[in-house]
C-alpha cells in the first residue's frame, strides 16, 4: 500500500507540473477577452466536464433546483466577476417558510396566484387582490417591490419565465409553503483560482450565446 500511495502521489506531481503552467499562463487575462480564446474555452469546458456536470448536466441546462448556465437567467449577476465568484466562494440561497405567516394552505394558494401574475398569468382575481398587501409587507424585502429580484441577496426575478424548482401552481405553492434552500459549494480550495478563471470564462461564453 505504501508503494501504491507513492505512486500516486509522484503521478499527482507530475501532473501538476505539467499542467499547472498551462493553467497559470491565461490567470491573468481578462475574462471577457478569455471567453472569445478557443483553447481557453476548450480547457475551461474539459474542467467543467469533470467538476460541473453532476449538478448543472453535461449540456450546462440543469435540472430543478440546479440553474440552467446556458439561459440569461443569473441569480447573483451575470457579469463575469459576479460568475467567478459564484465559483470561488460557493452561494448559500435561502428562502423561508412562510405558511404560517400567511395563514395556512388557503394563504399559500393566494400568495401563488399573486405569484404567477407577476410573469404576466392569468390567476384568480379574488385571490390575486387578498394577496397583494401580503406580499408587500413579506415578500418585496427580497424579491422587491415588483418582483424582480434582488442579485445581491441571490433572490429571484418573479416576473420572467425562469423557476428554478418549477413554475406549476404546485411547485410555486410549495416553495412558499416551505421555503427552498440551495448551495453551491466552493472551488477555491481545490480547483484554484487559474482553474477557476477558466470555467469561469467557459460558462461566461455558455451564457452569451443565443438560446436554442
Amino acid at each position: 500500500k505504501t508503494g501504491q500511495l507513492d505512486e500516486y502521489q509522484a503521478e499527482l506531481a507530475y501532473a501538476k507540473a505539467r499542467y499547472e503552467p498551462l493553467f497559470e499562463q491565461y490567470a491573468q487575462d481578462d475574462l471577457v477577452k478569455l471567453a472569445q480564446n478557443p483553447q481557453a474555452l476548450k480547457m475551461g469546458e474539459r474542467i467543467y466536464a469533470t467538476y460541473c456536470t453532476a449538478c448543472h448536466g453535461s449540456d450546462a441546462r440543469g435540472s430543478r433546483g440546479y440553474p440552467n448556465l446556458r439561459d440569461h437567467d443569473w441569480l447573483y449577476g451575470s457579469d463575469p466577476a459576479a460568475i467567478e465568484t459564484s465559483i470561488l466562494q460557493g452561494r448559500n440561497g435561502v428562502m423561508p417558510g412562510w405558511k404560517d405567516a400567511l395563514g395556512g394552505d388557503a394563504g399559500v394558494k393566494d400568495m401563488a396566484q399573486y405569484v404567477v401574475t407577476l410573469a404576466g398569468r392569468q390567476a384568480d382575481a379574488a385571490a390575486v387582490e387578498r394577496a397583494k398587501p401580503q406580499f408587500a409587507a413579506l415578500c418585496s424585502g427580497c424579491h422587491g417591490a415588483d418582483g424582480k429580484g434582488m442579485q445581491a441577496m441571490g433572490a429571484p426575478n418573479l416576473t420572467d419565465k425562469v423557476w428554478l424548482y418549477g413554475g406549476s401552481p404546485s411547485y410555486i405553492e410549495q416553495s412558499i409553503a416551505l421555503g427552498r434552500s440551495g448551495k453551491m459549494p466552493a472551488h477555491e480550495e481545490f480547483l484554484g483560482k487559474a482553474k477557476v478563471h477558466l470555467v469561469a470564462a467557459y460558462i461566461y461564453h455558455l451564457g452569451t450565446q443565443p438560446e436554442q
